[in-house]
């Protein structure tokens, strides 16, 4: 059951100029394609807010793989959290940097491109990329601030917990049900294996209101829902894939059911990550929440609690500039 509490919950946000709201104020930095993560990387050191991500793709791929690159970094750098974004290009690769940078101004986001061929060089192509952002910025100053809401938020959750034991599993039923009636949108990845897609999305009730999704269809990976409510996202295995996949449809935060490895951040959204016990209790101080295998009867309430206020104030992760990110592949890189 919702409280008053969530229900009324306001975020401080900040308006972009493509009309998106946002709860972090990134500026984002992205090549284009492998070769020029270092320049990337070397742009965005010591600048404030400028946060570079890394990935292996942009050359040597095919036709789906590909276009799958593009949208997943177009994704990105259009997310609702990032106030600005630079492409730094190579200028000979399959992704080419020219028409990213062009994608994701055509969504209406601040944005600037630096091409290391077309600079002359990479110490050319990083001052210039200093520059760059510098002006974004300075552009970025002139957002406004807002009030947001839950029903402006949307909130990604990785497939981990379709397969917990159930008394567990009711905890993230439950917190589903909760974002829902307060208006909040819901992205649940439905993770595939060689069986194909897991079964057991289309039988989960969303808590007590039974809410159901506007289509069992997932979204293809990476894919922004249309409209509001609850939808799935297709997604492959790997959690730092989903969580990817998630903040590429624009979720603006994420919520991590932690049953294998550690923590893992996201370069755009802040993640919440519930540990689940028993795999989870030896580290239970690097969890938000931790899940024991028997969840009091206010689980749900403190896992609702830790997205609200990771909605509010950076995360440990995010002040330790740690984060992880994979784009998922169709077929093998050659």
């Amino acid at each position: 059951m919702v409280t008053m509490a969530e229900a009324s919950q306001t975020f401080r946000g900040w308006k972009r100029p493509s009309g998106a709201l946002g709860i972090r104020r990134h500026f984002l930095v992205i090549p284009s394609v492998v070769c020029a993560a270092q320049a990337a990387r070397t742009v965005a050191e010591g600048a404030p807010g400028a946060v570079a991500i890394e990935h292996q793709h942009g050359c040597a791929q095919l036709g789906g793989d590909a276009h799958l690159t593009e949208q997943v970094l177009t994704g990105l750098g259009t997310h609702p959290n990032v106030a600005g974004t630079l492409v730094v290009s190579l200028g000979c690769e399959t992704v080419q940097g020219v028409a990213l940078h062009r994608s994701i101004a055509g969504r209406g986001q601040r944005a600037e491109f630096v091409g290391i061929q077309q600079s002359g060089g990479t110490i050319a192509a990083i001052a210039a990329g200093r520059e760059a952002l510098e002006r974004l910025r300075n552009g970025a100053a002139s957002d406004p601030e807002v009030t947001l809401t839950w029903a402006d938020l949307r909130v990604g959750i990785e497939a981990a917990w379709l397969g917990i034991p159930p008394a567990q599993a009711r905890v993230f039923s439950e917190v589903i049900d909760r974002l829902l009636k307060a208006g909040a949108t819901v992205m649940q990845a439905v993770s595939a294996g060689r069986d194909g897609p897991d079964p057991r999305p289309t039988q989960v009730a969303y808590g007590s209101a039974g809410v159901a999704p506007r289509d069992a269809t997932p979204l293809p990976y990476a894919t922004p829902p249309a409209g509001r409510g609850a939808f799935f996202m297709e997604a492959p295995r790997s959690r730092i894939a989903q969580k990817t996949g998630l903040a590429a449809a624009g979720a603006h935060v994420i919520l991590s059911p932690l049953v294998e490895g550690l923590p893992a951040g996201c370069p755009v959204a802040p993640v919440v990550h519930v540990g689940i016990a028993p795999h989870a209790r030896p580290f239970a101080g690097d969890v938000d929440v931790m899940l024991e295998d028997l969840p009091s009867a206010g689980a749900a309430g403190a896992v609702v609690a830790a997205l609200g206020r990771v909605c509010l104030e950076e995360t440990a992760l995010e002040a330790l500039g740690d984060f992880e990110m994979a784009i998922h592949r169709i077929a093998p890189t050659m």
